[in-house]
């Protein structure tokens, strides 16, 4: 293959994600309502563009409408409408107001364009490291959304990009071309900056990676050196593109620090009370229907973070920076203030990287799953006919209590979701109206229905797989939970971290008490071991219910003893932060869950620390191994097979969670629960239009999926399967 077609082939996936992401971005732009701050920065733009006519150098040093962000971006807007002709500014309305209701078209248009040339180069940049990452990015809904609309982060994500490309390359190169490549990455880092602060977060990323390659070479105070300058170009940049700063560097420094506060701090951010993870429910799930329904053609942003949680291991492997660079970002936006949804841009190009090993990763599992047919094929075609017959008396039993229990129940449970069956209907669903509705359904009788549930009917209709998609769409992207802030929630991805927090919190409990009782010397260890099991004889309900007298509002004991030692005792300080902060809400929900589920990890460890040959550890110690490295050399692989089912086990409770939240009364706080009171035929029961079965079934057919999806890849990531084998 001559260089000319190895160009072309290398050029032509950049390209088509360019065309891709640009076509998907003017598409946007055209469909959108106008949204907050870009009359804001559209006014900026204005300023900055009458600036540019008259020639008027030195307005620039004084002009920065919303200080709290540098001028940059708004200075790039305002060339994007330098010919068109003037137009009265646009009024100045307060940082809180809703967004404009009208603005002029022949600015908005070539300023929205200009942030999707921004977005479209972002994709086509990101596709030099990686065609297919590039095309996620250019397929991300928020990030469209984001580079469509007159807002600051397409061109501070343009400059991030740059910058983090420029370091990426500049590691595969030595000598002068490393060291331009390097000062590139400076220079732009400082235009990352002056777009938008939050954005230089790029440049943390890169001094983290770059340390340990330097501590790995061992060229440490080489680094210090380097980094020293690298920083200080970087800063230099920022200030030689912000005009603003240049007359009073730290006057204007202390304006925009005040603007920053006075923006984090307003009566918009306080009264959203996101909660600290509200920034990865905007990365799990795509921009609801209900903000634009004809602006995005595709929504995938769900999977796109599936497949970046999958491809992380795989990332790390490859390229360790792309790795740090999307976890700083992450913790960046867990930690600042405003958790507004443009603010994801800052993550979206790693974790495009990230979810696009991912997909690699399954489509190699799938491969190989595909090529490994011939022999699975010949491993069961091992067992011979007398060795079955001799089997299936054991299996029988098995096989029909698997039916009786799981199976005809799932079967049932999918048909009935095949239907509008309701509290309404519940006499004809009874009298065979379920399987008449399934059975005329299937075999084309009648049509599947859609299914509307303000106005039910008394017979049961067929609804195929109607109530699937907008079932799906609203545990996904749900309305507001109270509990947790009033902005777009996910039940979806709570009950997905809820059970990813709450099984890591019970087992490190479970796996602190079984160490602490391992120990020789350990003074009445089986009666610690008998009291720590206590929580989990108990039945869940009243445990639920001790906790609620605890947290209870206003009348709970935590409330009372607040009143009796006052506001500024440490019952009233945590009283005070359960009111004010949506996060520390969780904290009693997870103190009730590790509480009730330690005590089975605890079993589950102390179980294979019984099975750890003693004979293995006096090696470990002859060989100077101390009780961190013989825990995590020896113990840890020999006690991993039985913490594993443990673990799968906790899991699948976790995530079926259902009393502890129905006794805080959090109606849609799971799937469990909001499965349960939408079948709960009592009218309006927490706020749900209760009584619909069909409705409470595909949840449950939902969540089953779910779960089986769960068991088998960390089933195949543990082997699990492979039991114990030194038992």
């Amino acid at each position: 293959m001559n260089k000319t077609i190895r160009a072309l082939f290398h050029i032509l996936p950049i390209a088509l994600v360019f065309a891709i992401a640009f076509g998907l971005r003017t598409h946007a732009a055209d469909k959108l309502s106008i949204d907050y701050d870009e009359d804001d920065y559209l006014r900026a733009a204005q300023e900055f563009a009458h600036l540019i006519r008259t020639s008027d150098g030195r307005g620039f040093l004084d002009a920065n409408y919303r200080p709290e962000h540098p001028q940059l971006a708004k200075i790039m807007f305002g060339l994007s409408i330098v010919n068109v002709p003037e137009q009265p500014l646009i009024e100045d309305v307060p940082i809180t107001a809703d967004p404009a209701k009208y603005l002029p078209r022949e600015l908005l248009k070539p300023a929205r364009t200009m942030s999707a040339w921004w977005g479209a180069l972002t994709a086509a940049l990101l596709a030099l490291i990686n065609p297919l990452g590039g095309l996620v990015l250019a397929v991300h809904s928020f990030t469209i959304k984001y580079t469509s609309q007159v807002m600051l982060d397409g061109f501070a994500a343009l400059m991030s990009t740059s910058t983090a490309l420029a370091y990426y390359f500049s590691k595969r190169k030595q000598g002068k071309a490393k060291n331009a490549l390097l000062i590139l990455s400076a220079i732009f880092l400082g235009l990352s900056a002056s777009s938008k602060y939050l954005h230089s977060a790029v440049g943390i990323a890169i001094l983290i990676d770059w340390f340990l390659v330097a501590r790995e070479a061992g060229e440490t105070k080489k680094y210090l050196r380097n980094a020293f300058l690298w920083g200080l170009l970087s800063i230099l940049t920022f200030f030689v593109f912000n005009p603003f700063y240049w007359p009073d560097p730290l006057g204007r420094i202390q304006a925009t620090l005040e603007a920053v506060s006075a923006t984090t701090t307003n009566p918009n951010v306080v009264n959203s009370a996101y909660p600290v993870w509200q920034q990865l429910i905007h990365l799990s799930t795509s921009v609801p229907v209900r903000w634009s329904s004809q602006g995005f053609l595709v929504r995938l942003d769900g999977l796109i973070f599936l497949f970046a949680i999958f491809g992380l291991a795989n990332t790390w492997k490859k390229n360790r920076f792309i790795t740090i660079w999307l976890f700083v970002d992450v913790f960046l936006l867990l930690v600042w203030q405003t958790r507004w949804a443009q603010y994801i841009l800052v993550a979206t190009a790693p974790l495009s990287l990230a979810a696009a090993e991912g997909i690699k990763v399954a489509w190699a599992n799938l491969a190989e799953w595909w090529r490994a047919r011939p022999e699975r094929r010949k491993e069961a075609g091992k067992l011979s006919t007398r060795e079955m017959k001799r089997a299936l008396p054991w299996l029988i039993p098995g096989l029909v209590a698997f039916a009786l229990l799981t199976i005809i129940p799932l079967v049932l449970e999918f048909a009935i979701s095949m239907t509008d069956f309701s509290s309404i209907s519940i006499r004809d669903g009874f009298n065979g109206g379920i399987w008449r509705a399934i059975s005329q359904g299937l075999t084309g009788q009648v049509p599947a229905q859609e299914i509307d549930i303000g106005t039910r009917s008394t017979q049961v209709n067929f609804t195929g797989l109607n109530i699937y998609p907008p079932v799906f769409s609203y545990v996904s992207q749900s309305p507001p939970n109270l509990l947790f802030g009033t902005g777009p929630q996910s039940i979806l991805f709570f009950n997905a971290m809820w059970t990813v927090l709450s099984v890591v919190l019970q087992f490190g409990i479970g796996l602190a008490m079984a160490l602490l009782l391992w120990q020789k010397g350990v003074r009445l260890g089986k009666f610690w071991q008998a009291l720590f099991i206590l929580p989990w004889a108990i039945p869940e309900l009243i445990g639920a219910q001790m906790w609620f007298n605890i947290f209870r509002f206003e009348s709970g004991w935590l409330y009372l003893a607040a009143e009796k030692f006052g506001s500024a005792s440490f019952f009233g300080t945590i009283v005070h932060s359960l009111h004010t902060s949506s996060s520390i809400r969780l904290i009693p929900l997870l103190l009730a869950a590790a509480w009730y589920g330690f005590p089975f990890m605890m079993l589950a460890v102390s179980a294979g620390l019984k099975m750890v040959p003693q004979d293995v550890l006096d090696a470990a110690a002859i060989d100077g191994a101390n009780r961190w490295q013989a825990f995590r050399t020896v113990i840890w692989p020999l006690i991993l097979p039985l913490i594993v089912p443990a673990l799968i086990v906790r899991g699948i409770f976790s995530f079926n969670q259902f009393y502890l939240f129905q006794t805080f009364s959090l109606q849609t706080a799971t799937l469990a629960t909001l499965s349960y009171n939408l079948f709960n035929p009592t009218p309006e029961y927490g706020g749900l239009p209760g009584g619909q079965f069909a409705i409470s079934a595909v949840i449950n057919i939902i969540a089953v999926i779910i779960l089986m999806v769960f068991v088998i890849l960390f089933n195949r990531w543990s082997k699990a399967g492979e039991g114990v084998s030194y038992a």
